[in-house]
């Protein structure tokens, strides 16, 4: 078999990571914590096998991930968490919003595209932002607040040891989430929205914009948790800041525990 197609050139970086993390968290049950955990970082990446260009050829990453347990009664806790990353420098890394951290059986919207005037050297998701496929929107920044009241059914309402896995790890969840992502300066910040063009007219063009508040898309929603053949599992059912109830959720599975 001859290749018609030569081989593509492949870009090396190096990688400085420099990271502080704090964490008081007390583990009480599975997915149940107590207390403030957070951890800030920042990256530098140069770009390693082109010299010449080394002057230009770096990508910045700075991030934080905050989040807080909060408990109301015996196992059911408020969970909060803000976090954040940001990229700039000659090339950037591109952050995707929407779906969530481990989703089995993901999805994503084919638009908006991202931006043609910005050069990226990596790519990865930004979440937890459900009710929304991935790439909601998408750009070099991006900022998700999630909130969550967490209720281990049986572990929180009987006082006696529960010897099955799915049952002493069965939750039900009510969450908020709220979320963007934009490229450029801090100062174009908003609301994720999409532009659809009629192909067969240069003056008609129609933009929609995600439900949620101010300058974040939002949902709301329920979900259920627990332990299943031994993984934990994360059922969600999603609905856009838009409505209320009026339209079908958007349902995830997502594995993993937290958010």
């Amino acid at each position: 078999m001859i290749l018609k197609l030569p081989d593509a050139n492949r870009t090396t970086y190096g990688l400085l990571h420099i990271e502080y993390v704090h964490d008081n968290t007390i583990m009480k049950a599975t997915n149940i914590w107590n207390g403030l955990r957070y951890k800030i970082y920042m990256d530098a990446n140069p770009q390693l096998n082109r010299v010449d260009t080394m002057a230009g050829g770096f990508t910045y990453n700075f991030g934080f991930d905050a989040r807080h347990y909060l408990p109301i009664y015996r196992n059911l806790i408020w969970a909060v968490r803000a976090a954040g990353d940001f990229s700039w420098g000659s090339r950037k890394t591109l952050y995707y919003l929407g779906g969530t951290d481990g989703w089995l059986f993901p999805s994503a919207y084919n638009l908006p595209q991202p931006a043609q005037d910005a050069s990226y050297a990596f790519q990865t998701l930004e979440t937890t932002m459900r009710g929304f496929k991935q790439n909601i929107a998408n750009g070099n920044n991006a900022i998700v607040i999630n909130r969550e009241i967490r209720l281990p059914v049986f572990s929180t309402l009987f006082n006696k040891p529960i010897n099955n896995a799915f049952l002493r790890n069965f939750q039900l969840i009510q969450f908020f989430d709220l979320g963007t992502a934009w490229n450029g300066k801090y100062n174009s910040l908003s609301r994720p929205q999409v532009n659809y063009s009629d192909p067969n007219s240069q003056y008609l063009t129609v933009q929609i914009k995600a439900g949620g508040i101010g300058p974040f898309a939002g949902s709301y929603g329920f979900g259920a948790r627990s332990t299943l053949l031994g993984y934990f599992l994360r059922f969600d059912a999603g609905w856009q800041m838009n409505s209320f109830f009026s339209n079908k959720p958007v349902l995830q599975v997502s594995m993993g525990v937290d958010f």
